[in-house]
């Protein structure tokens, strides 16, 4: 075998075990065409899946989707040569079992040491406190997930978050603190803040305790300083900065509730969150109706009805959910 055979070899191995660069696509798809490697890239597609067999499966759902775009793309480039249907239909099992044993690896250039996440999530009711590899500590609202590295290495310290938080950051001028939400990041040295960002809530906010905050949305960027909001609305990427005491949106760590204009659509998710149940509304009663004003959250019940009071509708309990309705 020759040394470019061989080379071949080690790319096509490389892609079945999920290790490949983009860099190295172009040239491993000429010798996935070449009749002479149809064999070997054969031989080791039934190998990978034979020794993937004998591995756990804990991925991410982030990673699996990853995995699927990438073999997607590749499989759609090389699709149509009657000869590789075999190649291809092999080339797709070693790449779903590549994504059950992703573990939370993320592979990068050649040299890089493979980086392990860790993910920490809540359930309905539920909160956490945690405390990352640099020292900062995060205190987890319910349904919410924060993934991380395991060991925060290079010029930033990022992570991902769904759901609310509230971050006491470890300053290091040398390496920035990013909160990526998927809808904007947040960028800080050191400081305490809270951020909310929930997918089936219209309004995400990020709200400042003490130091600065960087907010980088996809056509602007707000600096917010200690007792400063911003609210985005996630249908519109509209935006608007304000003043707003930290100890009104840190309310839920003492299990309180504090609302300042929000839609009662975000009221009554945050409630199913916190309680564990489903509430139903009558149509068109969500869209007419903001909520403003505190509450001790002693009871599902109590709650709402202060909504009751507040905008006119009744509530009552249903087989499995909770109506309002007017």
């Amino acid at each position: 075998m020759t040394n470019m055979e061989k080379t071949e070899r080690q790319q096509i191995r490389r892609y079945l075990d999920g290790l490949y660069h983009k860099s190295e696509v172009s040239g491993m798809l000429e010798s996935m065409r070449s009749a002479a490697m149809k064999d070997d890239f054969e031989k080791l597609a039934r190998e990978s899946w034979e020794e993937s067999l004998k591995e756990s499966s804990y991925s991410t759902a982030m990673e699996r989707a990853q995995y699927r775009s990438e073999a997607a793309l590749l499989l759609k480039k090389i699709n149509g040569k009657s000869h590789w249907k075999k190649v291809l239909r092999w080339t797709a099992a070693c790449v779903a079992v590549v994504a059950l044993i992703g573990v939370g690896i993320v592979y990068h250039k050649p040299g890089h040491v493979p980086v392990a996440y860790v993910e920490i999530s809540t359930s309905f009711g539920e909160k956490k406190n945690c405390i990352l590899p640099d020292g900062t500590t995060v205190d987890l609202n319910a349904c919410t997930t924060v993934r991380f590295p395991e060991h925060f290495k290079g010029k930033e310290r990022r992570v991902e978050l769904e759901g609310e938080a509230y971050f006491r950051v470890k300053r290091d001028e040398k390496s920035p603190f990013i909160v990526s939400t998927g809808n904007f990041d947040v960028k800080v040295l050191g400081t305490c803040f809270n951020v909310k960002v929930y997918e089936r809530q219209a309004i995400s906010e990020v709200s400042v305790e003490s130091g600065k905050v960087q907010v980088e949305l996809p056509e602007a960027s707000v600096r917010l300083v200690a007792d400063e909001q911003i609210r985005i609305d996630n249908r519109t990427n509209e935006f608007s900065r304000k003043k707003q005491e930290h100890q009104r949106v840190m309310a839920w760590l003492q299990s309180e509730l504090h609302y300042d204009n929000t839609p009662l659509n975000d009221v009554l998710v945050e409630l199913e969150q916190i309680y564990n149940c489903r509430i139903m509304i009558a149509p068109g009663e969500a869209e007419r109706h903001t909520i403003s004003g505190g509450h001790d959250n002693t009871s599902l019940h109590a709650v709402l009805q202060s909504i009751e009071y507040v905008t006119g509708l009744k509530h009552k309990r249903e087989a499995d959910y909770i109506l309002l309705y007017r």
